[in-house]
């Protein structure tokens, strides 16, 4: 109870407990699948196709689970369902590690992906309790939050090729299995530190059904802006590891090019949170879509171009760039849509909007793998997929720079 009490007055230690939830719901069940990518099409022999339909099929759980989550936390709380969603998602990440066929690999990332909302949502719903009692530093709780997923990366990135090399020296039949059973064992771990923070968030006020009726096309700009988000985004996370292995780089420099995103995700809270206080309308994921698309576009253009493009020599470089830009913005684009409700809404909305966001976001989520993977089997590659992730992303852009504010008569309403 102590220390409860202690959290309860130490709101940036808050977040940072929270945040765990971020790590398991974002970075170990959805982004570090990208770095089994390689192993599992080498040994099961998978087509793009296939490898991105598990993405799809976390996606599809994802949505259902977000589609529910309103009814979950009436029922229960939002520190249950992102407790016990936690640990779920984290014995079906496990559960991976038992299993070569297709359609039950597809069956986990479908049960993750449902249980992972309960994680990231759920937990959105309580870092916005949060920043609602301390609006001064609300920029920097969410960004504090959403940062976890750049942790959790840099984690991935050294935990799981280090998995799969073990699985290979001790001649393992697939030696990336042991990989998911550590990605498991980590979320429970995760779940366990991230407990008490749930607990210690203040309570939401009392909701009504006649707070919670929100006509969405008041935010429709702002959800086209966040539903390209996640067809776009997920392409680039899903494929980039497999691009840069057909580029012929080394396990260490994949690894690497993956922490970077990581470290650089982690860092970028300061240079975002006064941003997310800022703007009240679709700026702030407009410019994150901007940037997402430059990062999408960049090892597209030097797959494609090869030893033709002026930059030749500087292949690592720009990629590496790409990944710094990725990492540094992607988890904003959620932190901007938390913000937006926050500016824009009564507390009593905002688990009904969140859901509607979510929702939205995992419908992006279901299409982009699939249709990135068709895409790349059929039309040229890997750099073909990652354009039309680009492209997505830019009209994302656009989209978001349509939202006005819904506050009348505010001055950043554009």
């Amino acid at each position: 109870m102590q220390a409860r009490q202690w959290l309860t007055t130490h709101p940036v230690w808050l977040a940072m407990g929270l945040s765990f939830g971020t790590i398991i719901g974002t970075s170990l069940v959805r982004f570090s699948y990208a770095l089994f990518v390689p192993a599992m099409r080498a040994d099961l022999g998978w087509s793009y196709l296939v490898l991105g339909a598990m993405n799809t099929a976390h996606a599809a759980g994802y949505l259902i689970g977000a589609l529910t989550l309103s009814m979950v936390i009436r029922r229960f709380s939002s520190w249950l369902s992102f407790v016990v969603g936690g640990v779920l998602c984290s014995v079906f990440l496990g559960v991976c590690g038992w299993v070569t066929d297709a359609w039950l690999m597809g069956l986990l990332r479908f049960l993750s992906g449902f249980t992972s909302a309960s994680v990231f949502a759920g937990g959105t719903v309580l870092i916005a309790q949060l920043a609602a009692q301390h609006v001064s530093r609300s920029g920097l709780l969410l960004g504090i939050y959403y940062a976890g997923g750049g942790l959790g990366m840099v984690l991935c990135a050294g935990l799981v090729p280090w998995t799969i090399g073990w699985g290979v020296e001790l001649a393992w039949p697939h030696p990336w299995q042991p990989g998911w059973m550590a990605v498991g064992l980590i979320g429970l771990a995760m779940t366990a530190l991230m407990w008490l923070p749930a607990r210690a968030v203040p309570a939401a006020p009392p909701r009504n059904s006649t707070a919670d009726q929100t006509d969405w096309r008041r935010y429709v700009f702002m959800l086209g802006g966040y539903f390209c988000f996640g067809m776009g985004y997920i392409g680039y996370m899903t494929f980039v590891i497999s691009l840069l292995r057909e580029l012929h780089w080394h396990t260490w420099q994949t690894s690497g090019f993956y922490a970077v995103m990581g470290v650089c995700g982690m860092f970028s809270v300061p240079a975002w949170s006064g941003v997310l206080d800022k703007f009240k309308a679709g700026q702030c994921l407009a410019i994150v879509n901007s940037l997402l698309a430059l990062a999408c576009l960049i090892p597209a253009l030097v797959a494609i171009g090869g030893e033709a493009w002026p930059w030749h020599g500087w292949e690592m470089a720009a990629i590496f760039v790409s990944g710094a830009v990725f990492g540094g913005s992607f988890a904003t684009a959620v932190a901007s849509t938390t913000a937006f409700i926050r500016h824009n809404l009564p507390a009593t909305q905002w688990v009904t909007v969140i859901t509607v966001f979510t929702s939205v976001f995992a419908i992006g989520q279901v299409f982009g793998p699939s249709l990135t993977g068709w895409i790349s089997d059929h039309a040229g590659g890997l750099s073909a997929g990652l354009l039309f992730s680009s492209l997505t992303l830019v009209a994302g852009a656009w989209l978001a720079t349509r939202q006005q504010s819904l506050l009348a008569g505010t001055s950043s309403a554009r």
